[in-house]
């Protein structure tokens, strides 16, 4: 049993490594999409029209608010964001949600597989990270 358990510690070494090593570059593209968004926001992209409607009138405009957006988060932020939360103390899903104020849903499911990932462990109440 002890090869097996040799083999784990190896490989848990080796992607520990490899997450260090793309830390960065997923920061960087991380970054860069936050960016193209933005400007995106500010020029949106020419030929991008609306067909006119079946009636010829024009459709109004969203009235989306900012807290409605159903924008997704850039690549591994909300990861990144919850195992920040509990790097120091165990916390509920519902504490991590309303001090990262990402949706207790993705939180849970998130942690669930952070500890699958071996990421986090289950502590006595919540989730802490390993």
């Amino acid at each position: 049993m002890s090869v097996i358990r040799d083999a784990v510690e190896t490989w848990k070494r080796r992607v520990a490594d490899l997450e260090k090593q793309i830390a960065p570059l997923a920061d960087e593209a991380e970054q860069l999409r936050s960016a193209i968004a933005k400007l995106e926001a500010i020029e949106p992209a020419r030929g991008r029209r609306r067909a006119p409607s079946a009636t010829g009138r024009q459709r109004a405009p969203s009235r989306r608010t900012a807290t409605q957006s159903n924008a997704r988060a850039p690549r591994g932020q909300n990861r990144r964001a919850i195992l920040d939360a509990i790097k120091d103390e165990a916390k509920t899903a519902g504490d991590v949600a309303k001090e990262t104020g990402i949706g207790r849903p993705t939180v849970s499911t998130t942690l669930t597989k952070l500890v699958s990932d071996g990421a986090a462990v289950k502590a006595k109440r919540g989730y802490k990270a390993a």
